[in-house]
């Protein structure tokens, strides 16, 4: 099932590409590398550097369902697959 949604939400472009986590072939190093080069880049070019870190672990279980559902259906992600 994960395989076929992340696959939909890929041949779709529904997801940024800044999100490595769901993003087919891209993993949390890719998006650490990119953060680090980032950072790098600013240092080096003696720019302000500024930034805010949050734990967003359980961020899942403060989101509305019903609309997160309504959502997904208006990308025709049901839990049928078609």
């Amino acid at each position: 099932m994960q395989s076929r949604l992340l696959k939909r939400l890929h041949n779709n472009n529904i997801l940024g590409s800044e999100q490595y986590r769901f993003q087919m072939k891209l993993t949390m190093e890719n998006s650490t590398h990119k953060l680090v080069n980032e950072i790098l880049h600013v240092l080096n070019n003696k720019l302000i550097l500024g930034g805010i870190f949050c734990d967003l672990e359980k961020a899942f279980f403060c989101v509305n369902h019903d609309r997160l559902i309504m959502k997904l259906e208006t990308y025709r992600i049901t839990g049928i697959d078609k």
